[in-house]
């Protein structure tokens, strides 16, 4: 990555980092788009003299589950398809979606070494079919960042895209609503959603006894205080404990089968849990891997400063590079002003203000 001087582009280049209006509250372009002559006109006459681009043979830092492949879109809208007709039976569709998700999903966190990637999560409801899609997902990544064989892989693939499947067979509410409020009947309903996945693909063969397990075992805990079995963590295989953990993180952010939390909330949920309920070094793992202040939220400093994530460290994601909106006294800086917190160790964040921003691609093509 490096910074251009706007009059030295001629076009086809791409962007680095998200480009914003100069009062910082919308996106004017996000990382990624590649610059066409007419838009490198435009920013001159909006005042931005310089950006970033991406070298030749720079690789991207970061990921996003929720928007980085068309493909992944595809797949989750064919997850709903699928699993709308499942009432035990359509078990070859099923079949034909995990080949699916599985050529889709490798190809999408392989096209670089997963090492290099940190993944960032914005933050949004989501139904079963979005959850079962990224858990698939983050529990791909993560097994292949904790080192495992390619078909322990495959394994964690399928069964965090069919380790939910049993919700399909209840009929108590489960999204955005925590389990301790709800009755002691209906909150045995909801526990019983692993034996119903497990029950309705016990005899497909096409299935590995490992699938099988993540489907059964995904809510049991280290601690032997999950369900159905209680079973503790020397009884569970590496491929459950992985999905455990990724199902445990997205069902917080999503609000499935728990109160939605904020992301920094469902990462500070494995942290307090890590080596308790859930494997230490797996959860270690994890949390390198996940992005905690995703590029665009706004976040409040120890110095009472305002800023704007523009940028991931991605050997410690919690300390990005922020772009300063306001000083101390609430005042906007007439000019931006970087603060890389790999720099600043005397500086933290304190609270995130706001998770989401906004995108104006066509503010450039609208003459």
């Amino acid at each position: 990555m490096k910074r251009v001087d706007v009059r030295k582009l001629s076009g086809g280049e791409i962007l680095a980092r998200d480009l914003y209006t100069l009062n910082y509250g919308t996106i004017l372009m996000p990382k990624g788009t590649v610059l066409k002559k007419e838009y490198i006109n435009r920013l001159d006459l909006l005042g931005i003299y310089t950006v970033y681009i991406k070298d030749s043979d720079e690789k991207n830092e970061s990921l996003d589950i929720r928007t980085e492949s068309g493909l992944i879109q595809i797949c989750q809208n064919q997850i709903r398809q699928v699993m709308e007709r499942h009432i035990y039976k359509h078990n070859e569709e099923l079949k034909r979606l995990c080949r699916m998700a599985e050529n889709i999903i490798l190809e999408a966190v392989n096209e670089e070494p997963l090492n290099e990637k940190v993944v960032e999560i914005q933050e949004a409801s989501g139904d079963i079919y979005t959850h079962s899609m990224h858990v698939c997902t983050l529990s791909t990544m993560l097994a292949i960042r904790c080192g495992m064989e390619k078909e322990e892989v495959q394994d964690v693939l399928k069964g965090g895209l069919l380790h939910d499947i049993g919700l399909r067979y209840i009929t108590v509410p489960y999204e955005n609503i925590s389990m301790d409020k709800i009755s002691r009947i209906a909150r045995e309903e909801y526990k019983h959603h692993t034996l119903k996945g497990y029950n309705s693909l016990e005899k497909e063969s096409w299935i590995s006894p490992a699938v099988k397990d993540i489907i059964l075992y995904h809510h049991e805990r280290l601690n032997g205080s999950g369900h159905p079995l209680k079973l503790k963590g020397d009884r569970l295989i590496h491929q459950v404990k992985i999905v455990s953990i990724c199902d445990a993180f997205d069902e917080r952010v999503t609000g499935i089968g728990h109160e939605r939390y904020h992301l920094q909330e469902a990462l500070e949920f494995l942290r307090d849990n890590k080596g308790v309920l859930f494997d230490k070094a797996v959860t270690e793992t994890f949390l390198k891997m996940i992005v905690q202040y995703p590029t665009g939220c706004v976040v409040k400093l120890n110095t009472g400063e305002i800023g704007r994530v523009v940028y991931q460290n991605k050997d410690m994601p919690e300390r990005p590079v922020l772009l300063l909106m306001q000083d101390q006294e609430g005042m906007v800086y007439p000019e931006a002003r970087e603060l890389d917190l790999m720099k600043e160790l005397n500086v933290f964040i304190e609270e995130v203000i706001e998770n989401k921003t906004s995108t104006i691609p066509l503010a450039l093509d609208n003459g």
